[in-house]
């Protein structure tokens, strides 16, 4: 990530910020809004030393457009072959084989529609993750200044915050690095995705739950221990079109966020090809009958 602020301004800015808190810790409020006003203060001080949005979405989308790129290039998944022992005469070729070589044309738009809205999950969701780190930061900053008595403290388990504050500012003034090892692969999976459905034609999927989504730096708005071992079918595929299978509890593949859509998401899917390994529930009574047989 090319774009973040430079690394010896956000330090100067942190240690700026540092010798405010401890400034305040030995004088207290000194005036009415005294406090209000070091709080806006360092507010301010902190959105002036991170990122923007748009420069963390810029380099994302740039990442993307080279990949696209590399992908139209080979007319699949790109992959670095190497001839013999010489890594420098290395080049791209596809790994999807003939099948999606020869439609690939008519997948285009679908990767190019996913390409866009990869940049606008990618502007959004980065967006609901900064905001969510500068509140808890902005928590820990009300909490400490409120706690500092009117003349000033030498209270250790007070000052010790300080070092807190200014060690949570060092990992948020490299907020849009994290938040991209999140999403890093996002545009890749979309792809993989369509890929997948027009190469292998399954009919359905099973979630995978992976306790690694439970771990990492952003405030979750999902669960997704419930989907474990949910069967999903997938819309259009030959055995729905063919009245083979119906829909599950569960419902389709096309109604829910797949694996890595969602921020930290780390769980998978694992492909079902054949009627014959779908729950009794999910099968017709003519795909009864080609089970049976």
């Amino acid at each position: 990530m090319e774009n973040s602020p430079s690394i010896i301004g956000a330090r100067e800015a942190i240690n700026a910020i540092g010798a405010t808190l401890t400034a305040f810790l030995k004088s207290g409020s000194q005036y009415p809004n005294h406090l209000e006003e070091t709080y806006a203060d360092i507010s301010k001080s902190v959105r002036e030393i991170l990122p923007s949005i748009e420069a963390a979405t810029a380099s994302y989308e740039q990442a993307c457009k080279d990949f696209l790129d590399s992908v139209i290039q080979v007319r699949g998944m790109p992959f670095r072959a190497i001839s013999g022992s010489d890594e420098q005469q290395a080049q791209n070729v596809s790994s999807s084989g003939s099948h999606i070589a020869e439609i690939f044309d008519t997948l285009l738009p679908s990767i190019t529609e996913r390409y866009k809205w990869c940049i606008e999950n990618y502007r959004s969701q980065s967006a609901s993750f900064l905001e969510d780190r500068i509140g808890q930061l902005q928590a820990m900053l009300k909490a400490f200044l409120d706690k500092v008595p009117n003349g000033g403290t030498n209270e250790k388990t007070i000052k010790s915050k300080i070092a807190e504050i200014k060690s949570d500012l060092r990992s948020l003034a490299k907020w849009d690095r994290l938040f991209y090892t999140y999403k890093a692969t996002s545009f890749h999976d979309e792809i993989e995705y369509i890929f997948m459905l027009a190469k292998d034609d399954p009919v359905a999927a099973i979630w995978e739950y992976c306790y690694l989504d439970e771990q990492g730096e952003y405030q979750q708005t999902y669960n997704h221990k419930k989907r474990h071992g949910r069967v999903y079918a997938v819309r259009g595929s030959w055995a729905i079109e063919q009245g083979f299978i119906k829909v599950g509890p569960a419902g389709y593949l096309d109604e829910i966020s797949r694996p890595g859509q969602e921020v930290g998401c780390m769980c998978s899917l694992q492909w079902v090809m054949s009627p014959r390994d779908l729950p009794r529930e999910m099968l017709a009574e003519s795909g009864r009958g080609r089970v049976n047989t």
